[in-house]
């Protein structure tokens, strides 16, 4: 598998697709299937669905908030308590 300069996989997306509390249909993309469960868990918990979807593009998909998960900065800027 090619690796990223970032430590994450190039090859293998893992992608979860959430409608928010807010209404809002949120995609976020993870690095690594344990972070994608986590936060599939918190969505769960907080009494809304979600579904891990096997393929994304911004330009043609419907969604009102995508965020890369894998780049610290989109990271640090996503807190999902806001949105569940």
């Amino acid at each position: 598998m090619a690796e990223a300069s970032s430590g994450y996989s190039q090859d293998e997306r893992y992608l979860l697709k959430f409608k928010a509390a807010t209404g809002f249909t949120v995609v976020l993309e993870f690095g690594g299937m344990k972070a994608l469960e986590e936060n599939q868990n918190k969505i769960e918990s907080a009494g809304l669905e979600c579904e891990r979807i096997a393929d994304f593009h911004v330009n043609f998909d419907e969604a009102d908030l995508f965020m890369d998960m894998r780049s610290p900065v989109c990271a640090a800027q996503f807190d999902l308590e806001d949105w569940i």
